[in-house]
């Protein structure tokens, strides 16, 4: 699995931020012992009428005519909270100059709209390339507001100017104050990608991930660190215990997205022994038979399957798998049609179409419908080199030399002739006249 260090770490973070930063409804800190001064408010008998066309303007979407009438509102009666959505709206407009400019302006201290205020002005300059400004807000906002969020702020600030020391520690005091799962794998990649503290991001996650359930994306994080650290047999372990748990706790999502981490990092071998000594029969078990060249027992599976699911798509399975084992092809084509025609009859999936197409192209049983097929297969995928060469064939069948010749040719130039059919087929193609 790629693993995109900068899309996981700054990506998410700087994403993060800004949907804290412009959310209006965001509280303060709550301290109960803290006395905010008050700020003297001007009456204005316009108000509750600019406070509807501001709402309507924002039930309308209409969102910089609402910032500008929250302002007006502001100037008018002296209110902050109306200042706040005003920025607030600005920061979604991504206007960070109005935003800067306004709270540079009006900014009071110690009033009860000030740590919001400081979060978006930050935000703004951090967005404004101006890293040493929006440093200097942060630290002062989490001086006087010392919370998880605010921390954030700070620790984002300090990524982008790729401090990371500085950043994992602003982290760090976040998840004391805060303990979730998010900022735990921030502070583990920096530790692994930035901090050369591989050991220590590894072990983290391995003691906290019972505590936090499983959480699957902070699992997907230790195996992708398994990876890089090419730790095989720990990534398998991993996968059985997130199996067990997952399973255990009837989170069959999970459970699936796990067993599909399974085929991926897992040797097929054992995942046959994995998935019989837990009764596990399904598609991957299937698969696994298929991969290890156990047809029969492919087979013998999908026919069960089928029979206590009646799903289509097991029978598209199962005929596709018949095909394979049969060592008289000829005789079985009948048989696995009669099932492909019966799924598709209800399905549109494009692999089933062009395994039909094939058959009925390459055992001249109806081209010109196998051609119908294909192309339906292609508008779902139009590069797939498999249902190119379908149509190749087909093309050759009917005698259309040239266009069966481009096709190929395309075919020929892009994966070459290591696959024996693509070969057969284009040694037959180049002498179609």
């Amino acid at each position: 699995m790629p693993w995109n260090k900068k899309n996981l770490i700054v990506g998410f973070l700087v994403a993060a931020l800004f949907t804290a930063c412009v959310s209006k409804n965001l509280e303060t800190t709550k301290t109960s012992d803290r006395v905010f001064d008050k700020v003297e408010t001007k009456p204005f008998e316009l108000e509750d009428f600019y406070i509807m066309y501001a709402l309507e303007m924002e039930n309308e979407r209409v969102y910089y005519e609402a910032r500008d009438v929250y302002f007006k509102l502001f100037e008018h009666t002296n209110k902050y909270e109306y200042l706040v959505s005003s920025v607030s709206l600005a920061t979604q407009l991504k206007d960070y100059p109005f935003v800067e400019a306004a709270i540079e302006k009006y900014l009071k201290s110690n009033i009860k709209e000030e740590e919001i205020l400081l979060r978006l002005y930050s935000f703004a300059q951090l967005k404004l390339d101006k890293l040493d400004d929006a440093v200097k807000n942060a630290d002062k906002l989490v001086k006087l507001y010392p919370n998880e969020l605010n921390y954030d702020v700070l620790a984002t600030i300090y990524l982008t100017q790729k401090e990371y020391q500085k950043a994992y520690d602003n982290f760090y005091k976040a998840f004391i104050i805060a303990p979730n799962t998010n900022t735990l794998r921030t502070i583990s990649n920096l530790e692994f990608f930035q901090l050369n503290r591989k050991n220590d991001a590894v072990n983290r996650l391995e003691n906290n991930l019972k505590k936090y359930d499983y959480d699957f994306n902070l699992s997907l994080q230790l195996v992708s660190f398994y990876e890089i650290l090419k730790e095989e047999n720990k990534i398998e372990d991993l996968l059985k215990e997130m199996f067990f748990y997952y399973k255990n706790n009837d989170s069959q999502l999970q459970l699936n997205n796990t067993k599909t981490l399974f085929w991926k990092y897992v040797k097929k071998e054992n995942i046959i022994k994995f998935w019989e000594a837990n009764n596990e029969k399904d598609e991957i078990l299937v698969s696994a038979y298929r991969a290890t060249n156990n047809p029969e027992k492919a087979m013998s599976l999908l026919k069960d399957i089928y029979e206590k699911s009646g799903n289509k798509e097991v029978l598209a399975e199962l005929a596709i798998v018949q095909f394979d084992m049969a060592t008289n092809k000829k005789e079985i084509v009948p048989s696995v049609i009669d099932k492909l025609e019966v799924v598709l009859q209800t399905s549109n999936n494009h692999i089933y179409q062009n395994f039909l197409a094939y058959l009925l192209i390459d055992f001249d049983l109806d081209v010109n419908r196998g051609l119908v097929l294909v192309k339906k297969a292609l508008e779902q995928d139009p590069e797939n080199i498999a249902y190119l060469d379908t149509l190749a064939w087909g093309e050759y069948k009917l005698r259309n030399c040239k266009t069966a010749y481009e096709l190929m040719k395309k075919i020929v130039d892009e994966v070459g002739l290591e696959d024996e059919e693509i070969r057969v087929h284009w040694e037959k193609i180049k002498e179609c006249k």
